[in-house]
Parts: C-alpha cells; structure tokens; sequence
C-alpha cells in the first residue's frame, strides 16, 4: 500500500511501467471490490432462490466454488494467448468478461441459471493472472518482483471493501443491487483499462510446450512438489468456511437484518490484518527461516480455525478471525517466496503459475468440502476440519526435504 501512495503522489514523474502498474492497481482493487462483494451473501441468495434450508450449504459451497473450476483449467490457455496477442488484451477479456457474467446473475431466477453464470465467470475471467502476466512482460526484469508484489496488495485491499460494501447494499436494498454494483464497477475498470494502459513491449512465444516442461519440473523435484500441495491445502483450508458464515452467524444468535453486513466484516478482518502482519512476518522469516516461520504461522491459524468451533456466540468470532489474520498474512508470500527460490533458473514464472493453480484449486475444494460436511453433520464441524487441513499442511514442512 505505501508503494501504491507513493507513485500517485509522484505520478508526473513515471516511468512507463510504473504508470501501467498504478492503472493496473486501480483497476484491479475496483474489480476485486466487485468480485468479493457477493461473498457475504451468496449463501442466503441461495435460499432466495427457492433452494430449500436442508440443501442451502450444499448449494452455497457449490455456488462458491463453481468460478474456480474453469478458471484452474483455463489460466495456462489464457497465459497462451497473451503471449500470441499481447497481454493487454488478455487483461480486458478478463474484466469484459467478469462484468458480464456479475451483472447477468443480477437476472438470475434459478439456481440452475446461477450456477451456469458462475461457472461463465470462471471461464471467461482470469482478471488477476492477466494482469499479472502483463506486470511481468511490461516491467523491467529488475523491477519485476516489486511491481508483482505491489499489484498483490491491490487484491487484499479489494477483498476487505468489497464484503463489506456488499453486505451494507444487500442489507440495505437487497441482494439483486450488488451484481448490478459489481457490474457498475467493472465498467469503470474496463474503461480505465482501454484508455489509460500502454503495452510498451510484445512478447510472442509458444508457450504449450514450457507449460507441461514446468509441470514435469514441479512433479519432479521434492521441494517443488511439496510447496504446491502446501499452497494448495492452505488455501483449501482458508476459504473452506466461507459459504457458511452466514447461517453460522444466524446459528450463534447474530440479528438476522445484520446477518450480511456482520459476515461481511468477518470475511473482511482476515483481509484487514494480512495486510497489516504481512511485513511483519516476512522481516520474520529472514530471521527465523522459512520452516520455523511457517510452523509457527500455520499452527497459530490451525488453532484460530479450531476456535471458531467452540465459540459461545457470534461476537467471539470477531477477535478469534483477527488472531487468525494476523498468521494468515504469513503463509502464502512465505510460500511463493520459498517456490520462487526452488525453482530453476528460466523457469520461475512457470513455476509461480503453477502456484496460482495451486491456488485456484484450493479456492475450489475449500468449498465444496464444506458443502460436503454441512449437509451430513452440524456446522462446526466445518471449523474442525479446516484446522485439520491447515494442520496437515503445516506437518508436510517439518518433513526433512531433500538437497536438490
């Protein structure tokens, strides 16, 4: 956040890639706002849509899920494509993309009809890796994990708006409104997009092959290996209760006219305190090294989530969720930092795709997981084994690995 603020006070005196990033950064908090702001009331949307109480969790983790499906299989198609036609391109079929299908499930009159305009979501998306993939070919080499490392902090400042600016408006004027907001909101970004971003250089390649060459690197080395199915669980762990927070919420006595505003705030805390101990821990892990450090983090998140478990009522869940964030802000920089110093040289920007695959897919099982466990036991159990996940990940780096 602090380099964002810096290059707009600075802003007459740019370079060409620092002025994409701040276009770049903009656009994507607007649109991150946009996309999280349906997260703390998808799961009561769901009810609205005439899906019975008995099968509202199942559906909900269906529904959460969905985008991440399509979207796991198609970043490499799309990284593709960006390399034939440029990145710009990429990055405004992806927010095009992403509007369309946020302001179509404003119309939505099934749940059938919903869950096809999610799955369109995920397909026709891929905002961030776009982006990302333009920061990488736009950027100087020198510059480039900074600027990475900047336009990052734009998805977590979105990601603490948006549920926040969600649940106000759906509790405000109803759930309908915030697709037509998230849309709204994409527009602007687009129009940001066409006018102000410049694509200095074209890189063309084919990029087929160095995909499934990165693959067999990855299943070969140990330590690669191991990282990926790490960011994977974690991330399968993090997102595992959010289609359930709402009815949980409700459970613990929260007021039912408050129920989207207060899993909004929830959902947000984690966002608020990772950007806050994010430096914290990596100042932290050069001293303490990765393992220790990571140890440490994911136990302290483990435990979080085995709380929220055993709550007495829904205002514990406020500082169990912001010592949970507080550890959260660890764990996936010290991850990519260790996959990005295991990866050999020349294929780093493979391997951190890969990485984003391995997050996608966490972003995909947490929820349907979750599904899975509310419609055959109560809903704490959700917690209980999301702290086991977190737990199993965290045993995988006590592992002595090998030197390779």
């Amino acid at each position: 956040m602090i380099a964002i603020v810096d290059l707009v006070r600075n802003k007459s005196k740019l370079d060409p890639w620092q002025r994409n990033l701040l276009v770049l950064w903009f656009a994507q908090f607007i649109a991150m706002v946009g996309m999280s702001a349906c997260i703390p009331f998808l799961p009561l949307f769901v009810r609205d849509l005439g899906v019975a109480q008995e099968d509202a969790a199942l559906w909900s983790g269906i529904i959460t899920a969905a985008p991440f499906v399509m979207s796991s299989l198609l970043t490499p198609l799309w990284g593709s494509l960006g390399d034939k036609y440029g990145q710009k391109s990429m990055v405004v079929r992806g927010i095009l993309g992403l509007g369309i299908a946020m302001t179509l499930m404003g119309f939505s009159n099934s749940i059938w009809m919903l869950l096809a305009l999610r799955i369109f979501q995920g397909a026709a998306s891929g905002f961030v890796a776009s982006n990302n993939a333009f920061v990488s070919v736009q950027t100087p080499p020198d510059k480039v994990g900074v600027a990475l490392g900047t336009l990052q902090t734009s998805i977590s400042a979105g990601n603490i708006m948006g549920p926040l600016v969600g649940g106000v408006i759906s509790d405000a004027i109803g759930f309908r409104p915030v697709f037509f907001f998230v849309g709204l909101m994409c527009a602007i970004s687009l129009v940001i997009l066409i006018y102000k971003l410049r694509q200095e250089r074209s890189v063309v390649s084919s990029r087929g092959a160095r995909v499934l060459g990165n693959v067999r690197v990855a299943w070969r080395s140990v330590n690669i290996r191991s990282l990926l199915i790490m960011v994977m669980m974690v991330q399968t762990a993090i997102v595992m209760a959010t289609p359930i927070f709402p009815y949980y919420l409700e459970q613990l006595g929260a007021p039912t006219s408050m129920l989207s505003t207060l899993a909004g705030i929830v959902v947000s805390i984690v966002g608020v305190c990772t950007i806050i101990s994010a430096p914290w821990w990596g100042s932290r892990s050069d001293t303490m090294g990765f393992r220790t450090t990571m140890i440490t983090a994911g136990s302290v998140v483990g435990v979080g989530m085995l709380l929220q478990a055993v709550v007495p009522s829904y205002e514990w869940l406020f500082p169990v969720r912001t010592l949970m964030g507080l550890a959260v802000g660890a764990l996936l920089p010290l991850m990519y930092g260790e996959l990005s110093r295991n990866a050999p040289s020349g294929r780093k920007g493979g391997i951190m795709g890969l990485a984003s695959s391995a997050t996608l897919m966490g972003n995909l099982t947490g929820p349907l997981i979750c599904s899975a466990i509310a419609t055959q036991l109560p809903l704490r159990w959700v917690f209980v084994a999301s702290a086991l996940v977190m737990l199993v990940a965290v045993s995988i780096v006590r592992r002595p690995r090998k030197r390779e």
